[in-house]
């Protein structure tokens, strides 16, 4: 609800956003690979894990592109990230916890 606006003043298409938004959970498990509309760095790709363990080829990718100190700051914000998410989320903070999030068109 809140990403999308945040997303496009980016510059993200809406083939991305889309690629974001439709992710199954667990997919680079499923053998969905989202690089070629994501992009080769990975970021966004590891950013969208949603298991604990993150895939070598998504790991791989993010680190060609990354030094470690970057590659730690990047671990850390998404793990933070995923944290925030849960407890807003949990405690239903912006009463939205119901609220179907959109498909960007």
């Amino acid at each position: 609800l809140q990403h999308e606006s945040v997303g496009r003043m980016a510059g993200h298409t809406t083939e991305q956003l889309l690629a974001i938004r439709l992710a199954p959970p667990f997919f680079a498990s499923q053998g969905v690979n989202l690089t070629s509309i994501l992009g080769a760095s990975g970021v966004l790709t590891f950013t969208l894990i949603k298991n604990v363990h993150v895939p070598d080829d998504v790991f791989n990718a993010l680190k060609a592109f990354l030094n470690d100190s970057q590659l730690v700051e990047a671990t850390a914000t998404a793990a933070g990230y995923s944290f925030i998410n849960r407890f807003v989320v949990a405690l239903n903070v912006d009463a939205k916890m119901d609220v179907p999030v959109p498909v960007p068109t």
